[in-house]
């Protein structure tokens, strides 16, 4: 995190704003911050986050001021929370409506839905060509981006309802396997839909979100319900051993 920390950029970037509406540039400078926003989205899609730095980003916004990033955003961590806020506040509410309805419900396909179909379904309102799921995959392994909440924070206590209700579904299964499932669920959502979204930017043809978030949601489903495989007890071990055993033939030696 920034010397700064996130409260004084964030305060900082506020006075800023308000300066520029009060001398009559606040439209223009929102403009030319969506600009901004939407252009590092695409190329750290396309080229990976280490790829791309603040210069090419000007650059390819189409900016003359070398410090138009700085000043209308503010540092590398500051646009990169400022891409994925643009989109976490939709997804959330989408998700908060989704887990209220699906409340009580003993269907645990209808629940898990509630974590795959707001996703995908903002990925359609995005239109072809959309940049956001790469972008979220590029996220998903870094160190610091990739453990923070996806969520607005309103969403956090009926993700955490969620959750329990999720576990005791299982109740077979450790914590430790647990947390192996839903890491793989949520790898799986993440990189097909960065997957689908290459695919129909480079075909041209828009991908079909609803198709994707049912076959997703059926694969989640599958791969946090699936029943551990018990262990072989004594007995059965020992005959496994045994049956793996190979035999030599005896060789005869020739007479003479």
């Amino acid at each position: 995190m920034d010397a700064m920390g996130p409260n004084l950029v964030e305060e900082d970037l506020d006075l800023r704003r308000q300066r520029r509406r009060s001398t009559g540039k606040g439209d223009r400078g929102d403009a030319t911050r969506g600009l901004l926003l939407r252009t590092a989205e695409r190329l750290y899609a396309e080229r990976g986050l280490a790829e791309v730095s603040n210069r090419q980003i000007v650059a390819a916004a189409g900016q003359a001021n070398k410090s138009a990033l700085v000043y209308h955003i503010g540092t590398r961590t500051d646009l990169i929370h400022a891409i994925r806020a643009e989109h976490v506040r939709a997804i959330s509410l989408r998700t908060k409506e989704m887990l209220e309805a699906a409340r009580g419900t003993d269907n645990p396909r209808e629940l898990l839905a509630c974590m795959v179909l707001p996703y995908t379904e903002h990925l359609a309102a995005l239109g072809n060509p959309s940049w956001y799921a790469r972008f979220s995959a590029q996220l998903a392994p870094d160190p610091v981006f990739g453990t923070e909440p996806v969520w607005t924070p309103d969403v956090l206590p009926l993700i955490a309802e969620y959750q329990a209700t999720v576990d005791a579904w299982s109740p077979n299964l450790t914590a430790e396997v647990a947390a192996i499932r839903q890491q793989a669920a949520r790898v799986a959502v993440i990189h097909t839909c960065a997957e689908q979204e290459r695919a129909a930017a480079d075909s041209g043809h828009p991908a079909d979100w609803p198709l994707i978030g049912d076959a997703l949601t059926d694969c989640v489903a599958a791969l946090l319900s699936a029943t551990k495989q018990s262990e072989p007890d004594a007995t059965e071990q020992h005959g496994l051993d045994r049956a793996r055993i190979v035999r030599r033939p005896s060789r005869r030696r020739s007479a003479g």
